[in-house]
């Protein structure tokens, strides 16, 4: 269940992001590059943790909490007031970009030797509907504030990094 959880608050910011950005071309693109960046840069990741639990056995767990903490800080600090250069990317490179935040949080997550393969289809599901409603109501929801959203996914990463430390 922990996993389902994780995916859906590390796929938010592809909401967050492509909401504020408000794109108008290329978004089928660019809901399905970043679906597969989504799936593909966590398994990644968590291969890497899975290795990094071998070589750090006695502080993955530890280190796990440190990096998530940290990502947390940096969501929560993250200046999301620069979107002109990024209208010009090419909606893989933008995807990419977007997905680089789930390739870092489940190396934590493959040190914490999660379920790998339903985060990872989790975080497929969620990126493809989160990309999907941000991307095809460009300007229509006004009740989503990114800045307020990434504070909460940002807090979130903060406490789930805490709870791993103390845990």
């Amino acid at each position: 269940m922990i996993e389902i959880i994780a995916a859906v608050i590390t796929t938010i910011d592809i909401l967050i992001i492509y909401t504020v950005l408000q794109l108008r071309r290329g978004r089928l693109m660019t809901v399905l590059w970043t679906t597969i960046l989504n799936m593909l840069l966590p398994l990644i990741g968590f291969y890497m943790g899975e290795l990094a639990v071998q070589y750090f056995a006695g502080w993955s767990q530890a280190l796990s909490g440190i990096m998530l903490g940290l990502i947390g800080l940096h969501v929560l600090l993250d200046d999301a007031e620069r979107p002109t250069m990024i209208k010009r990317m090419s909606p893989f490179f933008l995807a990419l970009l977007v997905s680089l935040d789930a390739f870092t949080v489940s190396v934590t997550f493959g040190m914490m030797q999660l379920n790998k393969w339903l985060f990872i289809l989790a975080s497929g599901f969620f990126s493809i509907i989160f990309s999907s409603i941000a991307l095809l109501s460009t300007g229509r929801i006004h009740f989503i504030n990114g800045k307020y959203i990434r504070y909460l996914t940002g807090g979130i990463f903060i406490f789930i990094g805490v709870l791993s430390f103390i845990i």
